[in-house]
């Protein structure tokens, strides 16, 4: 799957697939994709027009214009996350510390600050690291969605921590597995714990059973 977190907390990663049951499925292993293994960081600037960035080479984040909730005017926390915000000013901007890394066991990177977003846009975060094989086993995906299960994104209080299908509590959060172009990816309401874990098994949904909604 994958994790994603901020400020102390989580923000977004994947972490290695356990293998599936069925012996024609093929295997999701960091080990063989063609990113580089270790600790890495990088820095980056939003403003209130938004903007599309690529953190490490290993996710894409996609923030519309006038959708950071300026921090130092907004309410932050669990029950804040559907609520309007006071977005950033007009050349207002925000500057975000990630923290990433990829290891045979998973990729997972860290964002910092806190910050929520506007819940009238849907701000995203994606992954195309196991593009090659989705694209190439399309045909299996589509009568396996099951398969796809293991790259559910969960959310986590923090990097390391077990984490949870929030997504059934908000279908709005829901991984979506394209298989055309191969990309993984979620709305995130805001940055502090999202946990993206390849390899915890996630918990289908009464209304989704797969995990994940595949295109």
């Amino acid at each position: 799957m994958i994790v994603a977190a901020a400020c102390g907390e989580s923000a977004t990663s994947p972490s290695a697939a356990r293998p599936s049951l069925s012996p024609n499925a093929p295997v999701f292993d960091y080990t063989t994709t063609s990113s580089s293994l270790g600790f890495f960081q990088q820095d980056f600037v939003v403003t209130s027009a938004g903007g599309i960035f690529n953190v490490g080479g290993l996710y894409t984040l996609n923030f519309p214009a006038n959708s950071v909730c300026d921090p130092a005017r907004s309410t932050y926390g669990p029950t804040e996350w559907d609520n309007p915000c006071t977005t950033l000013d007009d050349g207002q901007a925000v500057s975000i510390h990630a923290v990433f890394s990829l290891t045979s066991a998973g990729l997972s990177v860290d964002f910092s600050p806190a910050l929520r977003f506007s819940p009238s846009t849907q701000v995203t975060i994606s992954t195309a690291i196991f593009a090659p094989i989705i694209k190439a086993n399309r045909d299996y995906f589509a009568k396996n969605p099951s398969v796809l299960n293991p790259l559910a994104i969960l959310y986590a209080p923090s990097l390391g921590v077990t984490g949870t299908s929030d997504y059934s509590r908000d279908a709005s959060v829901i991984t979506h597995v394209d298989l055309t172009s191969g990309l993984i990816w979620r709305r995130v309401k805001h940055f502090s714990g999202y946990s993206m874990t390849t390899g915890e098994s996630c918990e289908p949904a009464p209304d989704n059973p797969d995990c994940v909604e595949v295109h």
